[in-house]
């Protein structure tokens, strides 16, 4: 992550990722591009209104654009390309305890059912900030909510703006064998292939999306997660999805899950996605006789 001062460097450096213009980032926000160039030297704030367009159409979280667009900006760390911030360089790694993860006390109205357009534009765009540019239509995530309402939801900041998701997917057995063997990809999935029985053995929670905005609200994510199987105690079931991201592997190693296989993001590239596979049963009660 890098540390930002002003709001003048950031949307320098928002400009220079993207590879846009001056003239471009003008017509992105719908304002005239003297705006642009008052911001970038520090010569004008933003207003409201166009605070909330940074926000929605550029997708930087609003705890950054809040950070910095005042007479008295307070530094932040944040990550262009995976749309993450810290408040200090000590909290973006710090690792959450397992008995912060599992506090079965917290709870928060911030969650809300994916139902929305909104919502899966949202989950789309995460998805291909991690080079994943074949995302699932909106019916198959939409459907996946009205079967399994607990773990496909949105996460709101304090604000009211995205701060993260889940999104996991009650699929059947064999299309999720079909997805380990290769013989079809994400992409493929249709509503057909969601499981709308959950007595069945073994259930298969497919993860597709599980993002946070910040360290913080990566824990409300996590506690949520995972209390929903400490609290269910299932007898037989499988956690498995994609992960493109190494510190999001790392952790899922950490609590349970395996790495199946690996394979380059795109054709003759560098990066990894790892398909990862598992359950949280030894973590969640190998303590417990």
């Amino acid at each position: 992550m890098k540390k930002y001062s002003t709001i003048a460097e950031l949307l320098t450096d928002y400009r220079a990722y993207h590879q846009l213009s001056q003239i471009d980032f003008a017509a992105l926000l719908d304002i005239d591009v003297r705006t642009v160039i008052r911001w970038e030297k520090n010569e004008s704030l933003i207003n409201q209104e166009k605070e909330k367009s940074i926000v929605e159409i550029l997708g930087i979280p609003h705890q950054v654009i809040r950070n910095l667009n005042t007479e008295n900006p307070i530094p932040i760390y944040f990550d262009l390309f995976r749309r993450v911030y810290s408040h200090t360089r000590l909290s973006q790694k710090v690792l959450i305890s397992c008995d912060l993860l599992l506090d079965s006390t917290i709870d928060t109205d911030r969650f809300h059912l994916i139902d929305k357009e909104s919502d899966i534009e949202f989950v789309t765009y995460i998805q291909k900030l991690n080079k994943n540019n074949r995302p699932l239509k909106a019916d198959l995530i939409k459907k996946a909510a009205k079967i399994l309402p607990e773990l496909n939801v949105v996460l709101y900041g304090q604000s009211g703006f995205y701060s993260g998701h889940i999104t996991i997917l009650p699929l059947k057995h064999d299309t999720y064998l079909k997805i380990r063997n290769h013989e079809i990809k994400e992409s493929d999935l249709k509503t057909t292939d969601l499981d709308f029985d959950l007595s069945e053995s073994p259930l298969v929670f497919y993860y597709y999306s599980v993002y946070a905005d910040s360290a913080e609200n990566y824990y409300y994510i996590l506690n949520r997660l995972l209390t929903f199987f400490q609290r269910n105690k299932f007898n037989d079931y499988i956690f498995a999805g994609i992960s493109y991201r190494k510190p999001k592997i790392e952790f899922l190693l950490e609590i349970g899950l395996d790495n199946i296989w690996e394979e380059p993001i795109e054709e003759g590239g560098k990066d990894m996605a790892s398909f990862m596979e598992g359950n949280f049963d030894e973590y969640l009660f190998g303590n417990q006789n």
